[in-house]
Formats: C-alpha cells, sequence, structure tokens
C-alpha cells in the first residue's frame, strides 16, 4: 500500500463533480461517472484520460510514498488531522491551460501562501515516507530530470518540490500538438465557468492506494481549522 497527500475539493463540488464526469472515475467512492463528452469519440476521449484517470482529479502535495517501518496509516491520519486544524483556507483563482503537453487545472497567478502550504506538507510528513529502493528508481526515466529535480527526488521522494513545484490538477494525458485547440476547445465546453469562479482550499485528503498500480481512493478527509475528520474508506 502507498499513501499520499492530496488537495481535492470536496466531493459535492461542482468542479469534483464535472472533473470525475471527464475523467470517468470518482476519487472519492472509485466509482464510474458517465457523461457524454461533446467533441470526442468514446475511443478517443479514454485514450486522453487513461493516465490521469488511475490518481484521479487531485493536486499533489505529497506524491504517493511507502510508510515507513513502524508508521502506522493511522499515525499519519492523525498528523494531519492536527496539522490541518491550524491551517487558514487559501482561496486562489484558476484556468485550465497546458503544462507542457498535458492539460491540467492550474493558479492563474502566483500563490505564494499555497507554495508554502506545499512545502510544509513535504517537510513535516518526510518521516512516514520510507525511503526510494533501487526498483523504484529504476522505474522512473531520471534522464529526464534537472540536476535539481533529481536532488528532490533523491532527499524527498518526488522531483516536483519546494522550487520546482506548481499547482495543478491533471485533466489529461500528453497531446499531440495538432490536437491541443480542439481539446481546449472540449475542455472549455465541458468546464464551462466552473474553473472562472475562485477555488477555495480548506481540506487536504489522504489517498491511499491499496495494492501497486492500482487506481488511488481518497482515505480519509481533513478539514481546515476544524477538529473533524470525515473517513471515506
Amino acid at each position: 500500500m502507498r499513501c499520499a497527500i492530496y488537495f481535492v475539493p470536496p466531493a459535492d463540488d461542482p468542479l469534483s463533480v464535472a472533473a470525475a464526469q471527464w475523467l470517468r472515475r470518482d476519487i472519492y467512492s472509485g466509482g464510474k461517472a458517465s457523461c457524454v463528452i461533446e467533441g470526442l469519440t468514446d475511443a478517443d476521449h479514454a485514450f486522453l484520460t487513461a493516465l490521469p484517470r488511475r490518481f484521479g482529479f487531485h493536486a499533489t502535495l505529497k506524491a504517493p510514498f511507502r510508510l515507513a517501518e513502524g508508521r502506522t496509516l493511522h499515525d499519519l491520519e492523525r498528523q494531519l488531522d492536527n496539522f490541518c486544524e491550524r491551517l487558514p483556507p487559501i482561496v486562489l483563482g484558476v484556468k485550465i491551460a497546458l503544462i507542457g503537453n498535458f492539460f491540467a487545472v492550474v493558479a492563474t497567478g502566483p500563490e505564494p501562501d499555497l507554495d508554502f502550504l506545499a512545502a510544509r506538507v513535504v517537510t513535516e510528513f518526510d518521516a512516514f515516507r520510507s525511503q526510494l529502493t533501487e526498483i523504484d528508481l529504476a522505474k522512473r526515466d531520471v534522464s529526464r530530470l534537472t540536476g535539481r529535480q533529481l536532488a528532490h527526488l533523491m532527499n524527498w521522494g518526488y522531483p516536483h518540490v519546494f522550487d520546482q513545484f506548481r499547482f495543478h490538477m491533471t485533466l489529461t494525458g500528453p497531446i499531440d500538438h495538432l490536437e491541443r485547440d480542439h481539446v481546449a476547445t472540449v475542455l472549455a465546453h465541458h468546464f464551462g465557468e466552473l474553473t472562472e469562479r475562485p477555488l477555495s482550499i480548506g481540506q487536504l485528503v489522504l489517498a491511499i492506494e491499496p495494492e501497486p498500480n492500482a487506481p488511488l481512493l481518497v482515505h480519509s478527509t481533513h478539514q481546515f481549522g476544524v477538529r473533524r475528520q470525515l473517513r471515506i474508506a
């Protein structure tokens, strides 16, 4: 089993609902969410969303990791509760944009408070993370990483942290440059005005991968500023 700390909007948030329909999977329940996607065939849509479907709609703060020896899921839940109850919500503007060759929901501008939160999650929960093995490293194409990203991977288990962090909620896999304008139009039609309203980050979730390569699921949600926890699975 692997664990991850993500931001995911509440299950009933319209953005979560639309994203579950787009990815054809609800990260909270694990159930399929069917919806007609105008402008794409079922086969083309399934191909575009195959990679992000397994991880569900989320923003990574602490990438998936195996628990260190002597650490338990209950310990991690309890510390995440204590961490979140001291946090104020962060409100940011978002849009759908390309990151490299894939589309994602991203912040409209710099968000230093969010960057600081992400850095804190990386460092304060690293004691729960088992160190990467040679097998873990062999599964990654480290040749694509910069020196800075490789150092982050070795030290923190993930290359896109601290100065390499960018808030994003992935919607597609890689898209050929000839298809990007069309996919952008399809996404804009599906999500409509949902990405034009402010997004409130007021909770973190603990997600789990029950077995290797299984779809990730929300295990528990942890609200900012309150002593309350909702167990999902």
